[in-house]
């Protein structure tokens, strides 16, 4: 391909990355992906003011990027606690410079655009702006739908983007019941995970998190914090299962504080809470030193019956046992069985336990 033929890919995250947790995990890790496969990217990004971010400077490393690309940062105001409104307006305002920004530059450039956005309020500008100005612009809009919802801003932006990506098959249905488009229009993304080139053996992984009991681990490395209702079922399950020990990762220092306080409440003494981890790839260490990684999903933040988290994947490439509920969309348990055809044995609960 000609380079005046090769498009520019623009990532419009919603998310701070000065934080690197799961969601800019994932839109980094599609950056790396295309910068790997010698596209030209640049990742947009807000800023947002929180107490432990890092510096700009450590953000390859932090989300352990391995080709070079762009990360352009969007001075905001906003805070962590920031008003939900007020987040909405700021938020717009952002994107809808950096939509200007790259319509100027299209205009001039004979150079075809991809812009993607996981977050309604980020692209929506740059469909607004494409719609006012027609074939001006030569632009490709994707809209990457993490979740489905009813609202009118989300089956505004599905309907106009040149094309939809979605993680499974029961997202896009869920979508087009809404929103009528053809099926040609999306795109599955299937939840992808980098290729791990020097994952530890179990023995080196434990050595590495340094862990020496002699008890079954079991591993859970998603979002820490007493709003997180997933998290409070399997601390309530640590209550039951003494036998059993409990690693926790991730999480800011007043949110392991929040947990450990509520551990205490009800009894739970077989946990430990790593806290947060600037290198978001030393998580992988845990997950291949676990006997069992788990997962839970809620409804409270989630329509759990048409999104199929990231973090399955991650944990099924690591060949340990997974546990997870069966309202996912995919079927998980027949992939597992591809998975895992010879699973380690795990020592059985005492019959007290298994009547959870």
């Amino acid at each position: 391909m000609k380079d005046h033929q090769r498009p520019r890919y623009f990532i419009l995250s919603p998310f701070c990355l000065l934080r690197p947790t799961t969601n800019r995990i994932f839109d980094m890790r599609m950056c790396d992906g295309l910068a790997g496969n010698g596209a030209d990217v640049e990742i947009v990004y807000p800023y947002v003011y929180m107490k432990e971010n890092i510096r700009r400077s450590e953000i390859p490393g932090a989300f352990a990027v391995k080709n070079k690309f762009k990360t352009t940062m969007q001075y905001t105001w906003m805070r962590e606690n920031s008003h939900p409104l007020h987040a909405f307006a700021i938020m717009l305002f952002a994107f809808t410079i950096t939509a200007f920004r790259i319509a100027l530059t299209q205009l001039f450039s004979r150079r075809p655009a991809v812009i993607l956005s996981r977050d309604p309020k980020s692209v929506f500008p740059m469909l607004l702006l494409r719609k006012m100005t027609g074939s001006l612009l030569r632009t490709k809009v994707i809209f990457a739908a993490a979740e489905v919802t009813n609202r009118r801003l989300f089956k505004w932006v599905v309907k106009n983007s040149d094309g939809v990506f979605a993680g499974v098959t029961t997202t896009r249905d869920a979508i087009m019941k809404i929103v009528p488009l053809p099926k040609e229009k999306f795109m599955l993304s299937l939840a992808p995970v980098p290729v791990y080139e020097n994952d530890p053996t179990k023995a080196e992984a434990r050595k590495r998190i340094n862990y020496n009991e002699n008890k079954p681990l079991i591993v859970y490395t998603g979002k820490l914090g007493m709003d997180v209702n997933e998290l409070k079922y399997i601390l309530q399950s640590a209550a039951i299962l003494k036998d059993y020990k409990f690693i926790f990762t991730g999480g800011r220092e007043s949110a392991v504080e929040s947990v450990k306080k509520y551990c205490a409440e009800i009894g739970v003494e077989n946990a430990i809470f790593t806290g947060f981890f600037n290198d978001s790839s030393a998580v992988r260490n845990y997950q291949m030193a676990a006997d069992i990684l788990v997962s839970y999903y809620t409804s409270k933040d989630h329509m759990i019956e048409f999104n199929y988290p990231q973090k399955i994947n991650e944990y099924m490439s690591t060949g340990n046992v997974v546990i997870t509920p069966d309202t996912l969309p995919l079927k998980t348990y027949s992939i597992n069985q591809m998975y895992f055809s010879s699973l380690p044995t795990i020592p059985k609960p005492s019959p007290k336990e298994s009547n959870i």
